[in-house]
């Protein structure tokens, strides 16, 4: 069974207030999969190589490469290198939203999570030295703390987001460094749609949630990821369609009606659209391919 990385650095890591921190090595790793999902995290890698995997591609972590995670994400970590080692940040979701300077963090990743890249981030020698050192700054003494702890941890995290904005925007010299409405509008969108995707598949769903018009959602998304919102919807439902047909028994119909369809025919030919294939189809390809090579169970795609 794979395990949380929120467990993992709850165990051999600190915990204050929204934060948690820690120092990841081979060791946390190596006996199962490592799962990430709902927060914002956080991974400096300072040694080795380690692979991580979402819905879309599999990729190979090295050193001084930072990535960052947003709660609209799941990924997992695997294959970590004998020599690995990463410093790890998580900020509770209610939280960063609550920080003056998280969406100008966030308005630097946009652009990967619009296109369904992972925000990895090739940083400098001393780049990755400082924000190692402000990370090991969510220390224990933190929480010895009485009187302004939450402040101090507040500071800290406004720190430490300006200081990896600064960085990003040294790389994404073409990604504006202000926070404009129609960034807020997509992140609040992205937000909506990992909650609601399964049961809402239309525009106006967002958009009323949203509190503008179908038209001005449309354009915000169509202009910053170059594509639609029924495309952003699309991808999350055939990722998920594809998973359970790999990885699970339910049956076409059980899997249809998880996803919110009106019955199995709808399903088939959305499936049909953006695969190629029908989900039976699907599915018996992937089980020939597991009897013909076992071992060979993962598909990689860098950047």
């Amino acid at each position: 069974m794979n395990r949380l990385l929120t467990e993992i650095m709850e165990e051999s890591g600190q915990k204050v207030g929204n934060t948690l921190s820690s120092r990841i090595g081979h060791t946390h790793l190596q006996e199962t999969p490592v799962v990430i999902k709902q927060g914002f995290f956080f991974l400096l890698v300072t040694n080795g190589t380690i692979a991580i995997t979402d819905a879309f591609h599999r990729y190979t972590l090295s050193s001084n490469q930072l990535l960052v995670l947003t709660p609209s994400t799941e990924s997992v970590l695997s294959d970590a290198s004998t020599d690995f080692s990463m410093a790890t940040l998580y900020i509770a979701p209610d939280y960063f939203d609550s920080l003056p300077d998280g969406q100008p963090v966030y308005n630097q990743v946009a652009r990967h999570l619009g296109n369904y890249l992972l925000p990895i981030f090739q940083l400098s020698d001393s780049q990755a030295a400082y924000l190692e050192k402000t990370m090991s700054l969510f220390s224990e003494q933190l929480a010895s703390m009485q009187l302004y702890r939450e402040g101090v941890i507040r500071h800290l995290c406004s720190f430490l987001l300006l200081q990896i904005t600064e960085a990003l925007c040294q790389e994404n010299r073409n990604t504006p460094v202000c926070v404009k409405r129609s960034n807020e509008i997509f992140r609040n969108f992205k937000k909506l749609l990992v909650y609601h995707y399964r049961e809402n598949h239309s525009i106006q769903f967002y958009a009323d949630q949203l509190h503008i018009s179908t038209t001005y959602l449309s354009r915000i998304v169509k202009g910053l990821t170059g594509h639609t919102v029924c495309f952003h919807v699309s991808e999350l439902l055939c990722a998920d369609a594809r998973k359970l047909l790999e990885c699970t028994d339910m049956d076409i119909k059980e899997i249809a009606d998880y996803l919110g369809f009106s019955d199995q025919s709808v399903f088939g030919k959305f499936f049909m659209r953006k695969t190629g294939l029908s989900p039976l189809k699907f599915r018996m390809r992937k089980e020939r391919r597991l009897k013909e090579s076992p071992n060979d169970t993962q598909i990689s795609q860098g950047l």
